[in-house]
């Protein structure tokens, strides 16, 4: 028996992210644009109750590779017409940059969505709290191994058109539990001292990200989602040796995105 017969509902959405340039807030000149794709299904189960999957393909700048590739399982629950749950684990199989190393991350996340409409236009707010675990070696006065954040989304929907809803959102991505430090800055020598890690304690918002968009229906069960995004970094980079005795560097800087 085919899946496509146990769940006879299902439907597929395919996105495409062809700009999603971001910069840092040390230089806000340099910029940089990758390039995302996704395909994601959802099979309904029953009165409210959805089943969905995901596979999703990041660049790096400038198109010269391969960033991520990632896949989702998830379900979701409309509790009202105004309110819907969700839960999902996604595998993240991200490489480095700098080195190309394959850095595998596991992902839980929990949402709440609440929806309310206006005539045309849709208004929704979600509130996304994830649970990633890195399971590859790290230094851990730099990075957390189990980082915990909350992404709040607020997007606005125009449904007036007969097979187009064009959208736009803005989300913050705030961390919760970062590494924190005290060091004292030397100008004349360039050099850091009194150094002391303090905790994960380190929380901010680290993200701030606006998109525009198209959905566009082929049919109740395809549809194509075209995206322009816009990154904006704010995050702290702690470079110190795995001993942590010694702060090399602490600034601001442009990561990638996760």
């Amino acid at each position: 028996m085919s899946i496509m017969n146990i769940f006879p509902k299902a439907a597929v959405t395919t996105l495409l992210s062809l700009l999603a340039p971001a910069y840092s807030s040390i230089c806000a000149s340099a910029q940089e644009v990758n390039g995302r794709a996704y395909i994601e299904a959802d099979w309904k189960v029953a009165k409210g109750l959805h089943l969905n999957a995901e596979y999703q393909l990041r660049t790096k700048d400038s198109f010269s590779g391969v960033e991520r590739n990632q896949f989702k399982l998830g379900s979701s629950y409309k509790i009202s017409k105004f309110l819907k749950v969700g839960a999902d684990y996604t595998f993240i199989g991200h490489y480095a940059n700098s080195t190309g190393e394959f850095r595998p991350r596991h992902r839980f996340s929990g949402n709440l969505t609440s929806t309310v409409d206006a005539g045309n236009w849709r208004f929704s707010l979600r509130e996304r709290l994830q649970f990633t675990h890195k399971a590859y070696d790290i230094n851990h006065f730099q990075e957390t191994l189990n980082h915990l954040e909350l992404k709040s989304r607020l997007m606005v929907k125009y449904r007036g058109f007969r097979a187009v809803e064009p959208y736009a959102f803005v989300e913050l991505r705030n961390t919760f539990n970062d590494p924190k430090c005290s060091a004292t800055y030397n100008t004349a020598t360039d050099s850091w001292s009194d150094y002391e890690f303090l905790g994960y304690t380190h929380a901010y918002v680290n993200r701030i990200r606006g998109a525009l968009g198209l959905e566009w229906s082929l049919s109740k069960r395809h549809a194509l989602d075209f995206r322009a995004m816009y990154n904006y970094h704010n995050e702290l980079d702690i470079d110190t040796d795995k001993s942590g005795t010694k702060l090399k560097s602490l600034t601001w800087q442009n990561p990638t995105a996760v």
